[in-house]
């Protein structure tokens, strides 16, 4: 009988576990505003939790979340903001009383179950928050975290081969990266002085049908990469 119990309650903590997750500093492919950064997602058995940091670069700054802010899964299907801490929602606004200052702000939407991939898109007038394509992979994160550590170090060429084998992976990998990781090949090659293999990379870019696609086209635009 003990046993039978034993086994009952280790499936229930299985059963949880699996419906949970936390993932610290999750890695994601475009962002607004550039001072925000992704803190901590969980996903809870009743809810999904995003949590954002936010930090002042001019004086006399603010910010609010608009109520018409969502979770938008990998298939397309979006859930709004259901709770907030942290800052106000709009038309109320948190003034920041000076550069440098950070507000972290805790995002509550419904139960989505633990997504291999996910976005957070707020709808606003100007100014408005987003994070396109995040991460949820452990493995892939550590990974990304690795090759954007060398890239920092000057050792790009360890780093170009870890974006490739990413990318070269990213059809089975179900991430909303991959013109993040595109981009960056691009970008590599392009400040390498090898302008073939960057319009190589640009233009497998351009009938990827990477998620988000138009966005990072126009990311590498503002940059001044186009072919």
């Amino acid at each position: 009988m003990m046993k039978q119990i034993l086994i009952v309650v280790a499936l229930a903590l299985l059963t949880v576990t699996a419906a949970s997750q936390t993932i610290l500093n999750p890695n994601y492919g475009l962002k607004s505003p550039r001072s925000a950064e992704l803190v901590r997602v969980n996903f809870n058995t009743g809810s999904t939790e995003v949590q954002v940091s936010i930090t002042s670069e001019i004086d006399n700054a603010w910010f609010c979340i608009d109520r018409n802010t969502y979770i938008v899964r990998p298939d397309g299907t979006r859930l709004r903001l259901t709770g907030l801490k942290g800052l106000p929602y709009c038309p109320a606004t948190h003034r920041f009383s000076k550069p440098g200052e950070k507000v972290t702000v805790t995002m509550t939407f419904p139960h989505t179950g633990v997504l291999p991939w996910f976005s957070i898109i707020e709808e606003c007038g100007e100014g408005c928050l987003s994070f396109r394509g995040v991460v949820t992979d452990s493995d892939l994160n550590r990974k990304l975290d690795e090759a954007y550590a060398l890239v920092d170090k000057g050792e790009e060429a360890a780093a170009y081969s870890i974006f490739e084998q990413l990318l070269t992976e990213s059809d089975s990998l179900n991430i909303g990266i991959e013109g993040a990781l595109f981009s960056t090949l691009v970008t590599l090659d392009r400040n390498s002085g090898r302008a073939v293999a960057a319009r190589r990379w640009y233009e497998m870019m351009l009938t990827s049908g990477a998620p988000d696609l138009d966005l990072y086209l126009e990311s590498l635009r503002v940059q001044g990469v186009e072919f």
